[in-house]
């Protein structure tokens, strides 16, 4: 019954041609110059332009992005522009989902590159299959050889990852399950936490022609810091699902598995792509094995105490932010 009622909703919200069909949602922080090449990419899209819109949601940039939208709205694209305090993109997506008119929800990032057939392919993904409550798509680089070992970014090659840099979802099944967590502050984890919930609504199907691609960054130290506070949220996974973000990683002991991941599995694995990097970029390689005997300490000292003294991974609370 309730998969009827969201049927019939969807189905009446398609057929309203007053409002878009796809509403994109672009979490941003400064990156101006890279906000403005992915809306000329969206912009470039082989989808109606009327049946979708584009929204920005700006989340506490210094940088002034309204600029670079109100360029792209002369331009002919349906844009807008919100803007919030710096809370993280978990809850700069749900700002966008609040002031969306599409009923299906497509999203990426700022710096990304969406291919001109990316919404067409997303849209006949979801359109083709009535179960379906999201579909992802896939996601590379474009530059894996620029930065050598100290390159660094996200891919989506064979599904199952649900990178929230190249996906879409019905409006009314992210309504259904509250939207993102916004107690997951960082780009890190949000994206499989929201599809562990819609995973029990239906299913996320694969779509490999709707591409992205991510530029990879270079790896710095100030990085390998950042990523250290993602841990809390790797144990919070474990406990809500029983699963390490991803439900190929199964685990029951969470705790345990973090600390050994976080000092031990993931540093040792920047080992030993230094060292297989030794003979082609010696620099590089070091200090790519200098970053990870520093992300070891580091672990060490802040992810351990996190993970066996506070009580935040089993008892973290989950809320609604999104309402029907």
């Amino acid at each position: 019954m309730a998969g009827d009622s969201l049927l019939e909703s969807r189905t009446k919200q398609v057929q309203d041609l007053a409002s878009p069909r796809i509403s994109v949602i672009i979490p941003a922080r400064n990156r101006a110059a890279d906000l403005h090449r992915c809306l000329q990419a969206i912009r470039a899209q082989e989808y109606p332009a009327p049946q979708f819109e584009v929204l920005v949601c700006d989340d506490g940039s210094g940088e002034d992005l309204r600029q670079e939208v109100e360029s792209m709205k002369i331009a002919g694209l349906d844009v807008l522009y919100v803007r919030q305090p710096p809370k993280g993109p978990a809850a700069a997506r749900n700002l966008g989902i609040r002031n969306a008119r599409g009923s299906v929800i497509a999203m990426t990032d700022s710096d990304t590159i969406p291919d001109p057939m990316w919404l067409k392919s997303l849209w006949e993904a979801l359109e083709s299959d009535p179960q379906a409550v999201g579909v992802e798509g896939k996601v590379c680089a474009n530059n894996d050889g620029e930065f050598g070992p100290l390159g660094e970014g996200p891919t989506n090659l064979a599904g199952g990852v649900y990178l929230t840099c190249n996906c879409a979802y019905w409006r009314d099944a992210l309504l259904r399950v509250g939207g993102f967590d916004e107690t997951f502050p960082y780009p890190a984890y949000e994206d499989t936490e929201l599809a562990a919930r819609l995973l029990d609504l239906g299913r996320i199907v694969w779509q490999p022609q709707a591409l992205v691609t991510h530029p990879q960054r270079r790896l710095t130290l100030r990085g390998v810091f950042k990523k250290l506070r993602h841990w809390e949220f790797v144990l919070i996974m474990g406990y809500r699902y029983g699963y390490l973000a991803w439900k190929q990683y199964p685990v029951t002991h969470p705790r345990l598995r973090v600390a050994a991941l976080s000092t031990i599995a993931l540093p040792l694995a920047k080992l030993r792509t230094a060292a297989g990097w030794l003979g082609r970029q010696p620099a590089s390689a070091i200090k790519l094995a200098v970053f990870g005997i520093i992300e070891s300490l580091g672990a060490f000292a802040l992810v351990l105490p996190r993970v066996f003294f506070c009580s935040r991974g089993p008892k973290a609370a989950r809320r609604r932010y999104l309402e029907a």
